[in-house]
């Protein structure tokens, strides 16, 4: 038999001693039985799981902008807004919609956007009218916010840009005036009167409408329909609106020159404010905005700021019984218009 070397005993002597730890661990050992069922993993903490709360908000029945549905469907988004900016969690139920715009459709999107830059969770439930689901998932809703699209909405020429997003105007915004003159010209090219305009709003809620830069959030939501030949345009901020940013600005020492919130709001649009007060101001973009609109470039200009809502095409001018805290655009291009196509 082969003598064992020094480093072999040494060797046996460490694996016995590790085998008696063992036998000694496994002997006073305390077992537990096993659940017979364990809840299974969120990745949230089950205390945590167990205090989220979900405030349900049932939208209108009719979800757009326009004059006869508009105080509605703005105190619908003031309450979401409100609820959220108290820490509750929300749950956007659109279930019972039987008319829904592209126009309201971005106002939401921009207020949940907000909110969820707060971490406030948000979900919800679709239309179950099976042409405003349809509506609702062509305009781009779901390029920010989760959840399916059928099939047959994915190839949709509509969208939503939003700034510093997936899309951002700067990139996309020619290209999307260019698909829109295709739409009701039949050909591509530029605008320049409808890209001046957006530019103008765009340069608006940046000057005006938000104290920190970093904090912009405005949406332009483009709407095409081409049986019509009519292209759907609907520009949204969350800033503090036009009248407030006047109220809080120039106007500060000459507000007895203004009848009310209306007459501010038509008079920055059709004479400019420093028409009225002889004080010089940045806000010379709207004026701009109400002459391309005036000399026909495009139509059905209505805009919502604050208290007030404008329908310039319909001469209808309303205080809203809840503010809209931003600013809101919506107009049309279509074969009525002065066509502006250049190559």
């Amino acid at each position: 038999m082969k003598k064992l070397t020094n480093d072999s005993k040494r060797h046996l002597e460490a694996s016995a001693k590790k085998q008696l730890q063992n036998r000694v661990k496994r002997k006073n050992k305390t077992y537990h039985t096993k659940p017979a069922s364990k809840p299974r993993s969120t990745g949230i903490p089950v205390a945590t799981r167990q205090q989220i709360f979900f405030e349900e908000l049932r939208a209108p029945v009719k979800f757009n902008l326009q004059y006869e549905n508009c105080d509605e469907v703005v105190s619908y988004l003031a309450r979401i807004k409100q609820m959220g900016n108290n820490g509750r969690n929300l749950n956007i139920r659109m279930d019972d919609i039987d008319e829904i715009g592209e126009g309201a459709i971005a106002m939401l999107l921009s207020v949940m956007d907000e909110l969820s830059k707060q971490n406030v969770l948000i979900k919800g439930a679709k239309p179950k009218d099976p042409d405003v689901k349809d509506v609702l998932e062509r305009s781009g809703f779901f390029k920010y916010m989760s959840g399916s699209v059928d099939e047959k909405n994915k190839n949709s020429k509509n969208t939503i840009l939003r700034t510093g997003g997936v899309n951002d105007s700067v990139i996309n915004l020619p290209e999307e005036i260019r698909k829109a003159n295709d739409t009701v010209w039949g050909s591509t090219g530029r605008n320049p009167p409808m890209r001046g305009s957006v530019y103008e709003m765009m340069r608006n809620s940046c000057d005006h409408a938000f104290k920190d830069v970093d904090n912009i959030i405005w949406h332009l939501a483009i709407s095409h329909d081409d049986s019509n030949n009519l292209v759907k345009f609907s520009f949204v901020d969350n800033g503090k609106g036009i009248i407030r940013s006047f109220r809080n600005g120039i106007l500060k020492a000459v507000k007895h020159l203004f009848t009310d919130n209306v007459d501010i709001l038509n008079t920055a649009f059709r004479n400019g404010i420093e028409s009225r007060t002889g004080l010089s101001w940045r806000g010379k973009g709207l004026p701009t905005i109400f002459e391309n609109y005036q000399d026909g470039y495009f139509k059905n200009l209505v805009v919502i700021s604050n208290d007030v809502f404008i329908d310039f095409d319909r001469s209808l001018s309303k205080k809203l019984s809840v503010p809209f805290s931003g600013t809101y655009y919506f107009w049309v291009l279509n074969k009525d218009c002065v066509k502006a196509c250049y190559t």
